[in-house]
């Protein structure tokens, strides 16, 4: 059973639909990439598997439980988090306190052991572990986003544009981050703005186009067709 499966989706916001009848799935400790043009309906998928969005119709289950209709703090309780693409962090708290507020219902031990996971992941974190969240790099503040998420140990990681905005080394830098908690066993689901690169990273992919499922196959799949270079690669 996959450890996410959306079936039928279609959502949008009041009146407006967004998707109409889009399928996904997602298995444990894989990464799945969602790429499209812009206003294809990537974020808002996202959106709608967290719970911000209450589909229309169609179901969403995690760990075969149904979760369409919960609210985002009942689905973390389950074990997935979301990174957003903007104001994903406190930017008047320092490092620490960000990733402290992300396991904030932890015990004092177990938030410490953590904040120390955490730091493993991202080294450069425990370097300004003091400084301010609002005073670092688009980057850096990406690392402090992920990091929190982390803090509650999910199996499943929703990210929305994690490169967004970044210079190419940081960007580098922060799909090798991806890697690195893919491999501890985190399942990651992201919407990604660099196509080419996300998809030589993922084991599978779904190409969104006009909110409706346009092409699925693995990364390597999806790299190689020419209606995909074409249409969404640049190629």
């Amino acid at each position: 059973m996959p450890l996410l499966k959306v079936e039928g989706v279609t959502a949008g916001y009041g009146d407006m639909e967004i998707l109409r009848n889009v399928g996904i799935h997602v298995e444990a400790a894989e990464i799945v990439s969602l790429i499209g043009p812009n206003g294809a309906g990537k974020s808002t998928l996202m959106k709608t598997v967290f719970g911000l969005l209450t589909p229309k119709s169609g179901t969403i289950s995690y760990q075969d439980r149904p979760i369409h209709g919960r609210k985002p703090h009942d689905i973390v309780g389950l074990g997935m988090c979301y990174v957003p693409q903007v104001d994903n962090v406190f930017t008047s708290l320092t490092v620490e306190e960000n990733l402290d507020m992300g396991g904030y219902l932890l015990g004092d031990r177990e938030r410490r052991e953590r904040r120390e996971a955490a730091y493993e992941f991202f080294p450069r974190l425990r370097e300004r572990r003091r400084q301010r969240a609002g005073q670092m790099s688009g980057g850096e503040r990406q690392m402090v986003a992920m990091g929190s998420a982390l803090m509650l140990q999910p199996q499943l990681l929703l990210l929305d544009e994690p490169s967004a905005g970044l210079s190419p080394k940081l960007v580098d830098e922060i799909f090798d981050n991806i890697r690195s908690i893919n491999a501890s066993g985190v399942a990651v689901l992201m919407v990604e703005q660099n196509a080419k690169k996300s998809l030589e990273m993922a084991h599978r992919g779904y190409v969104l186009a006009n909110g409706e499922n346009r092409f699925d196959g693995t990364g390597r799949e999806l790299l190689a067709d020419p209606d995909v270079a074409r249409l969404y690669l640049g190629g």
